[in-house]
């Protein structure tokens, strides 16, 4: 399977839940992504990790300034 590098930004504690997470499968922080999107798909769940406004991804700046606060 080809894959894309992306380089993304999550809050500290997503980061270390993900981290975990992936360990406890045995997989890799890039496997356990693909497996929580479920492959391709029109719209991707936020699969139960974070809880926020539907309108999250257009105001990432806004959450992430409130996390740091």
């Amino acid at each position: 399977m080809a894959s894309v590098r992306r380089t993304i930004s999550l809050p500290p504690s997503l980061a270390d839940r993900l981290d975990k997470e992936a360990e406890r499968r045995g997989m890799t922080f890039s496997a356990l992504i693909a497996d929580l999107a479920g492959g391709e798909t029109a719209e991707l769940p936020y699969a139960g990790i974070i809880s926020d406004d539907e309108d999250l991804s257009l105001r990432v700046e806004e959450v992430l300034s409130r996390l740091a606060s």
